[in-house]
């Protein structure tokens, strides 16, 4: 909610950022998971899954920086950043890459698990876009007015997508 009522960041340029994160971090997390057992931390696996995650953003992050920097004029490149930078550290990233871990998805279905996420995503924040503009309406009591209408619309619509999963 905050990211869509801020006028700096763009919600295309974030989803994107978030799409491309979320890939490159589930790369490399399948690659580096195996690791912990490899070097005998299997025990610990619990603790470091996280660590990994956070680590394989922080490189994700570092790429598409520098890459950005290089490609994009200095004007363009701020006006991007202040979106990309939000992108990189969502908690989208870590429950998507933990849950392709626990079901022990392959590279393929790791990679294609986190773009449906990234796509989910971006649709939910396009309906919470659409429906932020249009909850404005004089008939909402003034007690939920702003944050808690919308809150509650959100409620709603997670309601609405559990139950089209088929429970």
């Amino acid at each position: 909610i905050k990211m869509l009522r801020d006028p700096r960041k763009n919600t295309v340029y974030f989803c994107s950022a978030l799409t491309v994160f979320q890939i490159m971090t589930s790369v490399i997390v399948y690659f580096a998971a195996p690791l912990v057992d490899k070097f005998g931390f299997g025990a610990y696996r619990r603790f470091a899954l996280p660590t990994i995650i956070v680590l394989a953003c922080t490189i994700s992050y570092m790429v598409v920086i520098l890459l950005l920097s290089a490609m994009l004029s200095e004007g363009k490149f701020r006006e991007v950043v202040q979106s990309v930078t939000g992108a990189s550290i969502n908690s989208a990233i870590v429950g998507t890459v933990i849950l392709s871990q626990n079901y022990g998805l392959r590279l393929g279905e790791s990679v294609v698990f986190g773009l449906g996420s990234s796509i989910g995503y971006f649709i939910a924040m396009m309906l919470i876009s659409e429906a932020d503009k249009k909850i404005c309406h004089e008939r909402v009591p003034q007690a939920f007015k702003g944050l808690p209408i919308t809150l509650i619309y959100i409620s709603v619509l997670a309601l609405s997508v559990y139950g089209l999963t088929g429970h």
